[in-house]
């Protein structure tokens, strides 16, 4: 069933998508990231109550997706039609503003869906920042592609230094309402 699913999701991405680079969030160790409720806030708001056996099921399913496999499944079918499927660091995606770059755990309210930045207030639903974020650093990956004529970021090394390096030149990346084209060779 997952497989399917998998399968499913990954042909509508590339059918939708043909011919292009895709960014994909390097996900490693998901599921050591992220907490599975066993207790929810009661109705009134005072205390807490046991998720019921249901939603605890339906939790445990979830945490199983295999998140490798469906990248598996896009970057061969991207293969297939044209495109390329990198990974890209997941860092700070969904806590770092695209508008002005500050990176706090305050900028997520209550670990919520909201994204506020502290600094300039720019307000937005967290996955659409984390959205943003990752098209910004799939966009530095297809510019230095498109420069020197090979990938130079490889999020799956595990060098310390290369990825702190990744890091501070994804920090320098700010997301613009202008979207205007201006080349570097014409020095605009």
């Amino acid at each position: 069933m997952k497989l399917q699913a998998n399968h499913t999701i990954a042909k509508q991405i590339i059918e939708q998508h043909p011919q292009v680079l895709i960014g994909l969030e390097k996900l490693t160790d998901i599921r050591e990231r992220t907490k599975r409720r066993k207790r929810r806030r009661k109705k009134q708001g005072k205390g807490y109550e046991p998720v019921s056996p249901k939603a605890r099921k339906a939790n445990r399913v979830y945490a199983q997706w295999s998140f490798a496999e469906l990248h598996t499944l896009i970057s061969y079918k991207a293969a297939l039609s044209g495109s390329l499927a990198i990974k890209v660091d997941a860092d700070y995606t969904s806590k770092a503003c695209p508008v002005c770059g500050y990176v706090s755990d305050e900028n997520r309210p209550r670990n919520g869906l909201l994204f506020v930045c502290q600094h300039c207030h720019y307000t937005l639903h967290a996955d659409l920042v984390g959205a943003r974020n990752l098209t910004m650093r799939t966009l530095l990956v297809w510019h230095d592609w498109a420069r020197t004529g090979h990938l130079s970021i490889a999020p799956d090394a595990s060098d310390n230094e290369a990825k702190a390096a990744r890091l501070k030149r994804y920090a320098e990346l700010r997301w613009s309402l202008d979207v205007s084209f201006r080349s570097e060779s014409r020095g605009d």
